[in-house]
């Protein structure tokens, strides 16, 4: 189902109000909303995509070891559905894993424009030998979800506290149902749902600092990635659960602004968040 964020949103404010906080704090906060898109294997909502199977890529490219977790058409992902300036058309390829320390990315993100001619993407043999032999990432990885994204739309407000935001609004906020991705799902677009994570500037703030890090160690390609969580977005974020990772860990693919609006993917920043 694909929700009326404009009715959502005087419902929110409705309801804060009720609650007895100001109105020009209320208005501030609901100022702050944007759309988020809610990626499960169920549901209603229109299918946009598929989560799991087989990379398809373009001859001659090398994605990264991470498995895919995710391949959305953005054909089938109505323009309303998030706040991020996506292409219109093509596959967005999100690949990733929950483990690593993040001074390397822990994801990656590939985009196929429409009718460009692909094929099943190539493996490293001494990668594919390794993680045959590798029996905790085999089973995380069969407990990645699997079949048809289906999609709906939620309204997203900030779950970190700005200064010019009232931090009693945002525990009010994170006390309502249907405010985070739940486990196994995903979300593209909107703000990041971790709560603890990164400190005010949330999981934006660590990937920003990651990749600087990444950079000046020769972990990087590319120019420059910005030190300030402002001038990056949230791409994605997934949250993981397996029996191999009960406790579940966070996966936030971010992308900086210039590059999310020239549609230059492969400086996408992964960083994981473990639940403890």
């Amino acid at each position: 189902m694909i929700l009326a964020m404009p009715q959502r949103l005087e419902q929110i404010r409705a309801e804060a109000l009720q609650q007895g906080f100001p109105a020009d704090d209320v208005d501030r906060w609901i100022a702050s909303a944007v759309p988020r898109g809610s990626l499960t294997t169920g549901g209603d909502g229109p299918v946009v995509g598929r989560f799991g199977g087989t990379a398809m890529v373009p001859p001659g490219t090398r994605v990264t070891g991470n498995p895919l977790i995710a391949t959305i058409d953005l054909a089938a992902l109505p323009r309303e559905a998030t706040d991020l300036p996506l292409p219109s058309d093509g596959q967005l390829l999100l690949f990733g894993y929950p483990e690593g320390d993040n001074h390397y990315t822990q994801g990656s993100a590939l985009y196929v424009p429409a009718g460009v001619a692909v094929e099943e993407a190539p493996k490293d043999e001494e990668e594919e030998e390794d993680e045959e032999e590798d029996e905790e990432f085999l089973q995380v990885c069969q407990d990645f979800p699997q079949g048809d994204i289906h999609l709906t739309i939620n309204v997203s407000l900030p779950l970190h506290t700005p200064e010019h935001l009232n931090p009693e609004l945002i525990d009010h906020w994170q006390s309502k149902a249907n405010t985070r991705t739940e486990w196994g799902d995903m979300q593209i677009g909107g703000y990041a749902t971790a709560v603890d994570y990164g400190g005010n500037d949330g999981p934006l703030g660590v990937v920003a600092r990651y990749a600087a890090k990444a950079e000046r160690a020769g972990n990087w390609h590319g120019p420059s990635p910005s030190p300030h969580a402002e001038d990056w977005v949230l791409l994605a974020e997934y949250l993981c659960s397996s029996e191999m990772r009960p406790s579940g860990a966070a996966l936030y693919w971010g992308i900086q602004r210039d590059d999310l609006a020239a549609q230059r993917f492969h400086g996408v920043y992964a960083v994981v968040d473990w639940n403890p």
